[in-house]
């Protein structure tokens, strides 16, 4: 058996999966169908869910943050 991205791939989703993470396949986030959350495949920081992130981790951070 040969390992591929593929397996390796599932294997972490189903871990993250049993961790109580949600998990979104890759179509959730293709550039035309990704509700603005990436303009191409380049943009490998999602900024929105960054933030959103970053907030509600460290509520006491001004939402005016240069961030």
């Amino acid at each position: 058996m040969s390992l591929n991205e593929s397996i390796v791939e599932d294997a972490a989703l189903e871990w993250f999966g049993e961790l109580g993470y949600s998990c979104l396949g890759a179509e959730a986030l293709t550039p035309a169908l990704s509700h603005g959350e990436r303009e191409s495949y380049g943009e490998v920081v999602l900024v929105g869910r960054l933030r959103e992130a970053i907030r509600r981790l460290n509520p006491a951070i001004p939402l005016q943050s240069p961030f």
